[in-house]
């Protein structure tokens, strides 16, 4: 179990440095980190109320109003009447923020990461690249065993090259 809590722990610190570095990202560009998760929280939905933000990340719906209408004014989300209940608003990405956040999120992480594994000499970086391959491949195995039937992103994600010899496979 030892080695299991050093792993859970180990992805937990990666995963709270990661957010560390979108989160400097998002200061450096104007956004506060109350903004920032807002918008995270709308992205990760794709449609959401104000009722169900503050739920979600646990500020009031005060809070939450306000800093949607900042986000609003500077164009970053739009507001919908709610078709069901017309005294309510949808909130969603603007069609600028959500055509280039994901590809942000990936490059600002990946730079963080590299940026880490640059402080690796070269064997130590194949090293992490091989264990992290092993351990994806363990958790995947896993997942088929268990019957779970969502893990093709596993693939795409950390294996674009068995993904394309697979499409190459099937022509």
């Amino acid at each position: 179990m030892e080695k299991a809590v050093f792993v859970r722990e180990s992805i937990d610190f990666l995963q709270q440095y990661l957010m560390k570095s979108l989160q400097k990202y998002s200061e450096e560009h104007g956004v506060t980190i109350p903004q920032a998760r807002v918008i995270a929280e709308v992205f990760a939905n794709k449609s959401v109320s104000i009722k169900q933000l503050s739920t979600k990340l646990k500020m009031t719906q005060s809070t939450v109003s306000d800093i949607v209408e900042r986000l609003t004014s500077k164009g970053l989300l739009v507001k919908t009447p709610n078709p069901k209940d017309k005294r309510s608003v949808e909130i969603s990405l603007s069609s600028e923020l959500s055509e280039g956040i994901t590809a942000n999120i990936s490059e600002i992480s990946n730079q963080a990461l590299s940026e880490v594994l640059s402080l690796l000499k070269p064997e130590e970086q194949e090293t992490v690249t091989k264990g992290m391959e092993l351990l994806v491949s363990a958790v995947k195995e896993k997942m088929v065993a268990d019957g779970m039937e969502h893990y093709d992103f596993f693939d795409v994600v950390f294996f674009p090259e068995k993904t394309t010899k697979k499409s190459e496979d099937v022509r």
